[in-house]
């Protein structure tokens, strides 16, 4: 190819064209989530220290004790910036997550703060979201959180939006032995589906040795089971 010559270009098909905007749009938009998480989390401190200011001058202007429906007002600020950025950390850590060293984590604890992420899309859509996980931690053997997250995340996500408004979706977790069990059911159609969706929770169950089934409103993940390390007990100073 001489100096001046222009390299030749493929054209993808219209399929995979598509297939690359989303790509390149999505990791975009995880890439932009550290700068969200910034903007955000900076007026909502100030918010928080500014509070605090106003408990302290309101209280001193009303001779030591502040009035209660003052108390109250100040007290919803507070579990509102609260909630608010407890909300912003949840979206971080399923939407961007950072790639972690492999450990052992509860899948019971993971499915419900996926849940309290998806709780404004299941409200908007009008479907309720039913969990029931055990008392125990139901915990997976070691590997990244993150993959983790998105193996809970999306299949709660597809039954939301597969299920009609004002019916229910069903997830539970249960041990079974050597393996702990993720089930999520929706009130779709029985019918299968082949979308991408499907698609790339079978490759990422299969990458990661998680055993995927699916079959119309039925989904389970079967993870094989972890154990927590237990806390070294503590040393008798005394022993020798």
């Amino acid at each position: 190819m001489g100096p001046n010559a222009r390299p030749f270009l493929v054209s993808p098909s219209p399929e995979s064209a598509s297939a690359l905007i989303r790509a390149v749009r999505w990791s975009t938009a995880v890439r932009l989530m550290d700068s969200l998480v910034h903007d955000v989390r900076n007026p909502l401190n100030a918010l928080a220290i500014n509070v605090e200011i106003l408990h302290e001058k309101l209280s001193r202007a009303a001779g030591g004790q502040l009035p209660a429906a003052q108390a109250k007002n100040l007290q919803a600020m507070r579990e509102q910036v609260t909630r608010v950025n407890g909300l912003l950390g949840e979206f971080a850590r399923f939407l961007a997550p950072s790639p972690t060293a492999p450990t052992v984590v509860s899948l019971s604890t993971t499915v419900e703060d996926a849940v309290s992420v998806l709780g404004h899309a299941g409200r908007r859509s009008r479907v309720k979201i039913a969990v029931d996980v055990p008392e125990t931690p139901g915990t997976v053997d070691a590997m990244d959180p993150s993959v983790l997250g998105f193996l809970v995340l999306v299949p709660v996500l597809r039954a939301l939006e597969r299920t009609p408004e004002d019916g229910q979706v069903r997830v539970s977790v249960r041990n079974e032995g050597a393996r702990v069990v993720l089930h999520v059911q929706d009130g779709g159609r029985e019918e299968g589906e082949d979308t991408e969706v499907e698609h790339a929770l079978a490759a990422a169950a299969a990458e990661y040795g998680v055993e995927y089934h699916v079959r119309g409103s039925q989904l389970r993940l079967s993870f094989r089971a972890g154990q927590d390390r237990p806390e070294p007990s503590p040393r008798n100073p005394n022993s020798p």
